[in-house]
């Protein structure tokens, strides 16, 4: 039970502030979006799970290129990982309270700025994966010098597990 509550605490990394930029963004664009193309929170939702999909690919990849894979971390990463895609369906069920019982029409701001800011989220963790996993050459300099924390802190985090492994 212990991993499972440790699983749900390791999403305080979620909380930053390019993080909470991203999601911003999402509720600023999000009823554009809607307006433009329709309702894109399907559309929104997919790319948040193919997103998650390459993060646990890169994931995978790099701790087994750096020996640090366990499978008691991967076991913790799947209740983490249900509760992210849990996570739109509340932002979607706020939007629908805002309306049905406080009358305010705000079309898809909080699906959309909890849903854009896991997908930036994880977008920069699946980057910084790609990077461990000796990918590099396929990502801009650019792109890694912007997520530089999250590639510093992942191989900070696995070689920590390494050691806790050897011991």
């Amino acid at each position: 039970m212990n991993r499972y509550f440790q699983s749900i605490m390791s999403l305080e990394s979620i909380i930053k502030p390019a993080n909470v930029g991203a999601g911003f963004v999402g509720a600023f664009l999000g009823p554009f979006i809607m307006q433009s193309f329709g309702n894109g929170k399907a559309w929104a939702f997919i790319l948040l799970i193919a997103v998650m999909i390459a993060d646990w690919i890169t994931g995978t990849a790099a701790a087994k290129k750096d020996e640090s894979y366990t499978s008691e971390y991967g076991i913790r990463a799947v209740p983490r990982t249900i509760l992210m895609l849990w996570f739109p369906i509340i932002g979607g069920l706020l939007d629908k309270v805002s309306l049905s019982v406080f009358g305010i029409n705000q079309p898809g701001y909080a699906f959309f700025s909890i849903t854009i800011m896991l997908i930036y989220h994880t977008w920069e963790s699946m980057t910084a994966n790609a990077y461990r996993a000796g990918w590099q050459q396929w990502i801009p300099k650019s792109v890694t010098s912007f997520v530089g924390s999250e590639i510093k802190a992942k191989i900070e985090r696995a070689n920590r597990q390494k050691d806790g492994m050897s011991k």
